[in-house]
């Protein structure tokens, strides 16, 4: 066989080099809704670990005050299921970059005997052939197929997207259920006080006479109902600590307190300004996404009605005769039976999907931004008239009647119903501001942004 390369074998073999470094464009991620958008969150590497490498541990969460940001970077960083959903992103991303590749040519490479008996006197001579081959996509098949990869890709943004919101919302929802509960334990210590410091003092009146016994076994009573609120609510404190403390994934919290405040709340715009941002939110933008990529893979569909071509180059020799063939060799598949009706038609069906899920995400949206905003508004509503008028006027009574007391105008079960009604405004008070926060981060979610920042 000669060291020569024949000019149909050499432009096989170049040609399929050169396909072989043909790159594509990649699209960029979606952008980043912009609530909690300063908060640094989990993104995959590029390049995974190998299995026997432990990976960086992660600063521990500091035994110290919490804000809601110093929450939503431990969440953000640390959740498990966020991290889930980028690693789908980078799966997402080695699809694509499997999409734009070609397929690899094909050698073959054959050696056989004449048929020529072997106890015959002549010498056996071998043959040999040697094929070069390369499937040449038409239809424009791979670039559909990158095509496809990009919007599964963009895709996969949008779900880490709705994902990393999720997340936000729920650290902010229980970081307020810890900052209200806090507040409920300060609220319930100044209300068991009281009511002990007033049986130590009507104790010490009915010992001098000045009291019957009865009023002691009064306030007593109102002790041990006081105790039992007191330890409610620091048990309530503990379970929304470990609940916050879940979020990134730690099975006991070692911060101290929660820093955080939850008024003054800001008055909240038109519920026709929360409806038309929740038509521009992530559930939106996922679906459109979606159809995208629907629409993608019907185009990947068409082309594959289009046969690919086979083209291949090579040689064949026999031993001892001086001349070589040289071949080429053309393969195409006649689309007669499969004609790809099926996959069509199946694309077909999944735009029509998506864009009935489109739709159907509208009306979501619109019915949870209605419920959760008008939850919103009532608990404002709440929150403003408990802070202006309720609870002004039970701490006024209060005073009145301790004034009352002390001069002996009024009865001791008059002033501790009093501090009693201070208690219980106090403790709505601070269950609609807790409503009123917690409902607005769901808004929020819906929105992917603040609410009050919709300029």
């Amino acid at each position: 066989m000669t060291g020569t390369c024949t000019p149909a074998l050499c432009a096989a073999i170049g040609l399929a080099a050169a396909m072989g470094c043909v790159a594509h464009a990649s699209e960029p991620w979606p952008d980043r809704q912009p609530l909690a958008s300063d908060v640094t969150a989990f993104r995959a590497p590029a390049k995974p670990l190998p299995e026997d490498v432990e990976p960086e541990e992660l600063a521990p969460e500091p035994a110290a005050p919490l804000s809601l940001k110093d929450a939503l970077a431990l969440a953000l960083m640390r959740n498990p299921e966020l991290a889930t959903f980028s690693w789908e992103e980078r799966a997402s991303e080695a699809r694509e970059l499997q999409a734009g590749k070609i397929p690899n040519p094909d050698l073959d490479v054959r050696a056989y005997r004449l048929g020529i008996p072997r106890q015959s006197a002549e010498i056996d001579e071998n043959r040999y052939r040697v094929i070069l081959s390369q499937q040449f996509e038409l239809g424009g098949k791979r670039r559909r197929r990158v095509d496809l990869a990009q919007t599964e890709r963009y895709l996969a943004g949008w779900d880490y997207e709705a994902k990393r919101l999720e997340v936000a919302t729920f650290v902010a929802a229980r970081f307020v259920a810890v900052v209200g509960g806090q507040l409920r334990v300060e609220s319930s210590r100044s209300y068991l006080e009281f009511f002990e410091r007033m049986r130590e003092r009507v104790a010490r009146a009915v010992e001098s006479g000045a009291m019957r016994s009865v009023e002691s076994h009064q306030v007593t009573r109102r002790v041990g109902l006081a105790r039992i609120e007191f330890q409610r609510a620091e048990s309530e404190l503990a379970a929304s600590r470990f609940a916050l403390a879940a979020t990134w994934g730690n099975p006991s919290p070692r911060f101290t307190v929660a820093a955080g405040d939850l008024e003054p709340f800001s008055p909240i715009p038109p519920v026709e300004t929360a409806l038309d941002l929740a038509q521009q939110g992530p559930a939106i933008a996922r679906w459109d996404a979606e159809l995208e990529r629907s629409r993608a893979e019907l185009a990947l569909a068409k082309s594959g009605r289009v046969p690919d071509l086979t083209v291949g180059a090579g040689v064949r020799w026999q031993e001892y005769a001086p001349d070589e063939d040289y071949l080429l060799d053309f393969e195409i598949s006649l689309p007669l039976f499969d004609r790809k009706q099926g996959d069509i038609r199946a694309a077909r069906y999944g735009i029509a999907r998506a864009q009935a899920a489109r739709i159907a995400a509208e009306a979501a949206s619109a019915a949870e931004i209605a419920e959760f905003y008008y939850v919103l508004a009532e608990a404002a509503g709440r929150a403003t008239t408990l802070r202006d008028e309720v609870l002004p006027a039970a701490r006024g009574m209060f005073e009145a009647f301790q004034v009352g007391f002390e001069t002996g105008a009024e009865s001791l079960g008059d002033l501790l119903d009093a501090r009693r009604d201070v208690a219980r405004a106090e403790d709505s008070y601070i269950e609609a501001l807790v409503d009123y926060h917690r409902a607005l981060a769901t808004v929020e979610r819906i929105i992917g942004r603040n609410l009050n920042e919709t300029d």
